[in-house]
């Protein structure tokens, strides 16, 4: 007779007997979808095994990202969400994204960079399956992400904590999802509902995440999938009502609970200011620097077409012959209004600019790397990539019948309402170039699923596409490295001469250091800006420092060098130094603390 403890080991054997079937049935399944998709597994692996070579985890902020990053810990540390008055985006989930990572890993600068970098890579998975949905095929939708992981723009963003990658992600996932719902019939309502879901995380991030909703809504509209109908109406509140609540409640806590941060209202107020010709005028500008970025973003891609220049060109009818004029016509025009007044790409640097990859938010900055003749090259590279993908555009250009261009419909529908999306925030630049380059990060993905599903039919160079990748990836990789390798550099600096004796309210080390250190006690204490002719980001965010001592990448007039040190930079031909100075005024060694400055809680050293 069989006793109970015999048929618990009977069962117990059974289901270790299972578990290693399913084991070996999962990792059997992993390897069958990574050799299915091995281009893409290939892209992937590339992007993982730069962070390696890219110092991930350097325990440094770089220009606004601080912000995110303190109400990341302030919601780890204190269970309590904040978002600073100097913060422009909604930031919500990325403030939330942020301090889930903290708990898993820890609350470090250099975890939250892990945490760009995860959703980074979700947005890549999503851009690859809306490419396939546009039934672009294996290799080529491998090339677009490839193409679109190791753009410089990209790149550096990724390694930031800055809202740009994590909402260019959740577009792309919320698209993805939105374009499945389209063609779907079986699963439809599933993944309408998570498109939805997700555009309104993406809201929760950047406030141009609510014309997600909008783009596909409108879309809808125009290809009549929308009537006066009760399954109208459910297939709406499927696209909008997740937002358009989320929107809501979110306004509602940003008045009643956290107050509206003042730079969002000063926005609103540069544009009411401004006027109509206001807009006319940042509009006009703003069509020529997005025609040339996505020139930029979609180079690999379109040189590949090249070999197929004239069939694309044979394929164009009059109305796209109309389009590719006005395009080349508005692009020349205003490349060579800039090219007369010595502007050159990239237009609008912020992250990608004339000294490498990286805001170069710390006096001095770093050494000029790309000249005047590469810039002028790069500038006609990009008009020429941006006439390949008008041509190529205007020669698939039709209304949208097949799934495939129901999907292609939808994706030109949000891409160009993420245009509209950048007119907001860069009322702020309208007089210093126009806008940032990171506002225009969304575009870059979208318009290669254009250009790709454009390309279809079409016989490309696909090895000369993956050489262009490789270029990038290069520059990219390299970029970085350097660009936080000299960020670690300046906070290394800094952190040594607090260590010697200086007060933290006396150092100004750049926009990152000062955020993260300084603004706090500013805000808190209503502190005036001290310094004499500060740089932007003093006023902003560190009033509270005399710059007495200043981290600088070159010697500046009125200040003493205390000492200089070297750091690594392989783009740069010659050796590259920082500089810690002083005023003649200020003491050297320094003597104590500033009283008051409650130096443990600025977490000097």
């Amino acid at each position: 007779m069989q006793t109970s403890s015999d048929t618990t080991s009977a069962i117990a054997r059974r289901a270790k007997r299972e578990a290693t079937k399913l084991r070996g049935l999962t990792w059997r399944s992993v390897l069958a979808v990574t050799r299915r998709h091995a281009a893409l597994s290939a892209v992937l692996a590339c992007f993982v095994i730069a962070t390696f070579i890219v110092p991930t985890l350097a325990p440094i902020a770089t220009t606004d990202d601080w912000g995110y990053a303190r109400s990341s810990e302030i919601l780890y540390h204190d269970h309590r969400l904040e978002v600073f008055p100097v913060v422009a985006a909604t930031a919500i989930f990325q403030i939330a994204w942020g301090a889930l990572f903290a708990w898993l890993l820890e609350p470090s600068l250099g975890t939250f960079r892990v945490s760009t970098l995860v959703m980074v890579t979700l947005g890549a998975w999503a851009l690859y399956g809306l490419l396939r949905q546009l039934q672009i095929d294996r290799q080529r939708s491998a090339l677009g992400v490839a193409a679109y992981l190791f753009n410089p723009l990209t790149f550096i963003l990724a390694y930031t904590f800055m809202t740009d990658p994590h909402f260019t992600s959740l577009l792309l996932i919320a698209t993805a999802f939105y374009a499945r719902g389209l063609v779907d019939d079986r699963r439809g309502d599933l993944a309408t509902i998570a498109g939805s879901t997700v555009a309104a995380c993406a809201f929760l991030v950047r406030q141009q995440g609510a014309l997600i909703p909008l783009a596909v809504f409108l879309f809808l509209v125009l290809v009549r999938r929308l009537r006066l109908d009760w399954p109208s109406l459910l297939l709406g509140l499927r696209v909008c009502a997740v937002p358009v609540l989320t929107t809501i409640g979110y306004y509602l806590w940003l008045r009643q609970v956290n107050d509206v941060p003042a730079v969002q209202a000063s926005f609103l107020r540069d544009a009411v200011e401004d006027g109509w010709t206001g807009l006319a005028t940042l509009t006009r500008r703003l069509i020529v620097i997005e025609i040339a970025y996505l020139g930029l973003f979609v180079m690999p891609v379109a040189l590949a077409a090249i070999p197929a220049a004239r069939r694309l060109l044979r394929g164009l009818r009059p109305r796209g012959w109309l389009i590719v004029a006005a395009w080349e016509a508005t692009i020349v025009a205003g490349v060579a209004a800039a090219w007369a007044v010595g502007k050159r790409m990239p237009y609008v640097a912020q992250f990608v600019g004339s000294g490498g990859l990286g805001p170069p938010d710390v006096l001095g900055s770093r050494p000029v790397l790309i000249g005047p003749v590469f810039r002028s090259w790069l500038t006609l590279a990009c008009v020429f990539a941006s006439l390949i993908l008008i041509v190529c555009l205007c020669r698939r250009l039709d209304l949208p019948r097949a799934p495939a261009s129901a999907g292609a419909g939808l994706v030109l529908s949000i891409a160009f309402w993420q245009i509209v999306g950048i007119l907001p925030p860069s009322y702020h630049y309208a007089n210093r170039g126009g806008s940032l380059d990171r506002y225009l990060l969304p575009l870059a993905p979208l318009a290669l699923a254009l250009l790709l599903w454009s390309l279809a039919d079409v016989k490309l160079s696909i090895a000369g596409g993956w050489i262009v990748v490789a270029a990038f990836a290069v520059v990219s990789i390299i970029g970085t490295r350097d660009y936080l390798i000299y960020m670690s550099s300046v906070w290394r600096l800094a952190r040594e001469a607090t260590s010697a004796g200086v007060a933290i309210d006396r150092l100004d080390a750049g926009s990152g250091w000062d955020g993260y250190h300084l603004y706090e006690y500013s805000r808190d204490h209503r502190v005036k800006t001290r310094t004499p002719q500060p740089p932007w980001w003093i006023s902003f965010y560190a009033p509270v420092t005399d710059s007495s001592y200043v981290v600088s990448g070159t010697p500046r007039k009125g200040y003493l060098v205390i000492r200089r040190q070297e750091y690594s930079s392989w783009l740069t031909p010659e050796r590259t130094w920082l500089y810690l100075l002083r005023r003649p005024t200020a003491p050297w060694p320094p003597h104590g603390v500033a009283p008051g400055s409650r130096q443990g809680w600025w977490g000097a050293g």
